[in-house]
């Protein structure tokens, strides 16, 4: 038969088929599912016994096993004062941490330095008090990391990098919402109070970061205005001495364009040099300024407390999703076994 020839064939079938009734297009349906119905009913058992076996490993882990968790949350507000200068500020922050962030809003770059080493070490580090232990401990402890490494430089390396994985993959979530920029840090935890007082020394080591790194920032702002200053100052009393003995030798010069030309060369030096040692003297006295300023750069909206109320595993949910999807790859494994097994 001719490729012609079977598209006429289709062709007639379909028109056929449209012209049935609606009870005529119901039977035709059921004829088709009834052989993988007879299927289903065939094996109802092994359907229900598996299922039943799902369910009842679902509730053990979910209820038994499965242990709570609780999240807590702090908010960061974005910057709403100048923003130039301290998106210059940030984003060179960013880069000694090692991150580019480019265009971003200032909490688009807290959001990008919490997750570094240099924030997160101190968190790790930081000693809790927990549920599980009586002494107060660090994360590591909590979380009871341990490495095989003989060296001891390499086994806290490996305990803190195994630490730092953890918090900032599993443990750690930040979110900025669009319109408002308002940054949130989630933390998840086994106990309720530990997710708080680990979200709040999130903030609070970041905001370490940024303070600490700004004085640095002044600091070293300050000893390259000094030793500028101290040059254009030698430079300005130099080009003083040299237009004040030039004056001194030459009383009339108006008369020479030689001389006027001169005159006026060592007058620009000058001007320049005044002008220069004017404004790194201001650029010293700001610099000074910021150095002293004790004022924290985060401005914290809401800090974490405690959720009280765990946040999972929703059981109920967990199980419908589970028992849904279980019944699935039940009803797809009993109905193709047995095509597979008749061909």
């Amino acid at each position: 038969m001719s490729e012609i020839e079977n598209k006429k064939v289709e062709q007639e079938i379909d028109e056929l088929e449209d012209n049935r009734t609606f009870e005529e297009k119901v039977r035709d349906g059921y004829l088709k599912i009834k052989p993988y119905t007879e299927i289903v009913l065939n094996n109802k058992k092994t359907l229900i016994v598996f299922n039943t076996l799902i369910l009842i490993i679902s509730i053990v882990f979910l209820f038994f096993i499965k242990k709570p968790y609780f999240n807590s949350t702090v908010s960061i507000l974005p910057e709403y004062g100048s923003k130039s200068g301290l998106m210059n500020q940030l984003s060179g922050l960013a880069a000694i941490a090692g991150i580019n962030v480019g265009e971003a809003a200032p909490t688009e770059i807290y959001q990008n330095l919490i997750k570094s080493e240099q924030v997160l070490s101190n968190v790790i580090y930081s000693r809790y008090k927990t549920e599980k232990f009586r002494d107060s401990v660090n994360l590591i402890q909590y979380f009871e990391i341990e490495s095989d490494e003989k060296n001891p430089e390499i086994k806290n390396r490996t305990e803190f990098l195994n630490a730092y994985k953890l918090l900032s993959e599993e443990k750690l979530s930040t979110d900025i919402d669009r319109l408002t920029k308002i940054l949130s840090i989630s933390v998840t935890m086994p106990e309720a109070q530990l997710a708080a007082d680990v979200a709040n020394k999130i903030a609070e080591s970041l905001d370490l970061y940024i303070r600490t790194q700004r004085k640095s920032f002044a600091t070293e702002q300050i000893f390259y205005l000094e030793k500028r200053i101290k040059e254009v100052s030698d430079s300005l009393t130099s080009a003083e001495e040299a237009l004040k003995k030039f004056r001194e030798q030459n009383r009339i010069v108006s008369q020479s364009p030689a001389l006027l030309l001169e005159q006026g060369r060592l007058m620009r030096n000058v001007e320049i040099l005044q002008t220069v040692y004017i404004e790194l003297n201001k650029q010293m006295e700001l610099a000074k300024i910021e150095q002293i300023r004790d004022a924290p750069v985060l401005n914290i909206k809401e800090y974490a407390k405690n959720p009280v109320q765990k946040a999972g595993p929703k059981r109920l949910s967990s199980i419908i999703q589970i028992m849904f999807v279980s019944i699935i790859l039940s009803l797809l494994y009993i109905i193709f076994s047995e095509r597979i097994k008749r061909r």
